[in-house]
């Protein structure tokens, strides 16, 4: 599930998530994708690709070009001549829409939005927005019910190189263990002059800085923020569950957070004082996968 302002498919993607119980047809025969039944019960009307929690419809089309962009970083298709390749090829991706085309969105929309995912049993939400006002409560129950089902919940820390140790910014200030917090990194490997850092707050960095992904129309587009950083830790852990499918969060969580490469650029920045190395990460889980086995 991805959760940046609008969210979408990307262009050229990996999977778009289908719903399983609003597909196919019905008793009478009819198509449960557009039938105006709640065929599997959880409460929305022909959910069958996600839902808009802002406008109440089955349509969760981007109309913004930010999820797009996100959706890009996690799952574009490699090896197929075409546009740009995200961190995991197939992974299959929820639409969720929370935020107009402003990137405005209540915060009610926000936990339905949570709260959908987690009935529908994500492995990870993409979480690419962020408000310095005060935490919501019923965004951190969303946040943490989701955490006892396993769901990892990662966030933009935000770009306004600000230290989220003194100065919060909600969701990604959130002290919950099934949170990750991501700075930007540059082509240089040091932390983007914009991003937000954290030496007790924010978790580790990822590249975030000139990324090119995909928007709407079928482009491309250069874009930079921790927006663009949080995917990259995202794609790496639905790269880690599909090798790993039955590794619990909290170990990839672990997998991810022991195998940062230390940089010197983010050592007072973050709480681990390095950079997502994907690679590391998935050796680490093969080993605490291996572990949990015996």
């Amino acid at each position: 599930m991805t959760l940046a302002r609008m969210m979408s498919p990307g262009l050229h993607t990996s999977l778009i998530w289908i719903n399983p119980g609003e597909t196919g047809v019905d008793s009478s025969g009819r198509d449960k994708s557009k039938n105006g039944v709640d065929d599997d019960g959880n409460g929305y009307v022909d959910d069958w690709r996600g839902w808009d929690f802002l406008n109440g419809d089955n349509d969760p089309m981007d109309d913004n070009g930010h999820g797009s962009h996100c959706s890009g970083i996690i799952g574009a298709v490699g090896n197929n001549g075409i546009g740009i390749v995200g961190v995991n090829w197939t992974v299959s991706l929820m639409p969720l829409k929370a935020f107009n085309a402003e990137g405005v969105g209540p915060i009610a929309a926000i936990v339905k939005a949570l709260d959908y995912a987690t009935k529908m049993g994500v492995t990870v939400t993409s979480n690419s927005y962020g408000s310095p006002d005060s935490p919501s409560s019923t965004e951190r129950i969303a946040i943490e019910q989701a955490g006892k089902k396993g769901i990892l919940f990662i966030a933009a820390s935000g770009n306004s190189s600000l230290n989220n140790d003194t100065e919060p910014v909600y969701p990604a200030s959130f002290k919950l263990d099934n949170v990750i917090a991501v700075a930007a990194t540059d082509g240089y490997d040091k932390l983007a002059d914009y991003s937000n850092f954290g030496p007790s707050s924010v978790h580790l960095g990822a590249p975030g800085d000139s990324i090119t992904s995909t928007v709407l129309g079928g482009k491309y587009e250069t874009w930079g923020g921790t927006s663009m950083a949080a995917p990259q830790v995202v794609g790496s852990i639905a790269l880690i569950k599909s090798k790993y499918p039955n590794l619990p969060g909290q170990d990839i969580r672990k997998a991810i957070l022991e195998t940062v490469d230390k940089l010197h650029s983010l050592e007072e920045k973050t709480i681990t004082k390095g950079r997502l190395n994907v690679y590391k990460a998935m050796l680490r889980a093969g080993q605490l996968a291996k572990e949990s086995s015996k």
